[in-house]
């Protein structure tokens, strides 16, 4: 019976940190337990993407708390959000031997499935060593990136002693997971080649349903928004500093946090007749409003990652908010064949800017067919309780 079977997760992000990594683990642990199990979380103090520990968690090693009826621990990390990469490594691996020291005295007598997000690798490798390896339990892990060649792409490492045993990681959790769901077809062929485990595409899509407002865009200046992590991989910074948006008749407005804020912040502060406006956060419930307001939504990557398929896409398809997708790959194939807005090369600041214009230039009928095209993805493509029965049912019958 699956109330009287628990399910565990260990992850590097979760509730109240924001961002798609923990909007993602938030939900599959509601929906675990909405569909019966007893449910409990494993994850670092909070304090993504600030980089800094919460107010209210700071100067403790361990918390343990209840939310919604889903237990969670929260255990010591070093946090950073520095551009030094060995700084960020060593916040991957202070909650990595934290997972190690805590399992092993865990009660886990009725745990049934542990399920273990990657990336972060080292929290992964060590989640799922100390798993299989001490309390002999099965592990269902979740891919949502390619590390460490993601890392490569990204030009964040180089290829050598690192790099080797990063890859000796990687094949070692995939080899030992006795499940495995990745957020990419591209994810899934590329575990494929590691092992013969069984594998489920489960995507970043958001749980719940949304009303759809099938609107044109407004008289005038057209207004484009990007809401998400400020980083190095979605060059942010780059695009609101070398694109004049007012010259196009547009406006950019930004929401989010990380490694760019203050260099945005700035920007806009000393550049006011650009066309960039930057509001800070907004809270998940608030999405909708907040996104649902704009013409079209800016999803760039500063390179081709492969296995990456932005969450964004997803959510967006969900609002009925056109896409501008500066990337490639699964996520192009996706907006380009289903017709969910326009794509152009990653990276590629010209480029943009001939999205924006393409955009800008759209017909009434053209921006019709695309807000048509979102609304009947959602409801017949990307539904989220029809893809979380299927992944259930994928648990629970390999495994019985």
């Amino acid at each position: 019976m699956r109330n009287s079977e628990e399910v565990v997760i260990i992850s590097n992000y979760y509730f109240p940190e924001m961002g798609a990594a923990p909007g993602r683990i938030t939900s599959l642990a509601e929906a675990f337990k909405e569909s019966g199990y007893k449910v409990r979380v494993i994850c670092p103090l909070p304090n993504y993407p600030e980089g800094r520990i919460f107010q209210g968690y700071r100067s403790k090693l361990k918390v343990k708390e209840v939310i919604d009826g889903i237990q969670v621990d929260r255990l010591w990390i070093y946090p950073s959000k520095s551009k030094n990469s060995l700084l960020r490594m060593l916040s991957m691996i202070s909650f990595a031997l934290s997972i190690l020291l805590f399992l092993p005295f865990a009660k886990t007598r009725s745990v049934s499935w542990f399920v273990v997000q990657s990336p972060p690798l080292f929290v992964s490798f060590f989640s799922v060593f100390a798993v299989k390896q001490l309390l002999r339990k099965r592990v269902c892990l979740n891919v949502s990136d390619l590390w460490p060649g993601s890392a490569v792409e990204l030009g964040v490492l180089k290829k050598g002693k690192l790099y080797k045993l990063l890859c000796r990681m990687e094949s070692y959790i995939y080899k030992k997971s006795d499940l495995i769901s990745g957020q990419s077809q591209e994810i899934i062929d590329h575990v494929r080649g590691f092992t013969t485990r069984p594998c489920f595409v489960y995507r970043n899509i958001p749980k719940g349903d949304t009303d759809f407002v099938n609107s044109l865009p407004a008289k005038g200046r057209k207004k484009v928004v990007y809401a998400g992590l400020l980083g190095f991989a979605q060059g942010v910074y780059k695009i609101c500093s070398e694109i004049d948006f007012l010259s196009l008749g547009l406006e950019f407005h930004i929401y989010g946090n990380g490694m760019e804020r203050e260099e945005i912040e700035t920007f806009i502060e000393q550049n006011k007749g650009k066309g960039v406006f930057y509001h800070g956060t907004f809270k998940k419930e608030d999405a909708a409003m907040v996104l649902g307001s704009y013409d079209a939504a800016l999803v760039p990557l500063t390179v081709r990652i492969h296995g990456a398929v932005p969450s964004k896409i997803f959510e967006l398809t969900n609002l009925g908010v056109p896409i501008l997708f500066a990337g490639g790959g699964e996520g192009a194939t996706i907006v380009e064949t289903m017709g969910l807005g326009l794509t152009c090369t990653p990276g590629d600041i010209k480029a943009i800017e001939r999205m924006l214009i393409d955009f800008d230039n759209l017909s009434e009928a053209d921006y019709s067919t695309i807000k048509e095209n979102l609304l009947d993805a959602s409801a017949n493509t990307f539904n989220y309780q029809e893809q979380f029965a299927n992944f259930l049912n994928f648990m629970e019958t390999k495994y019985e």
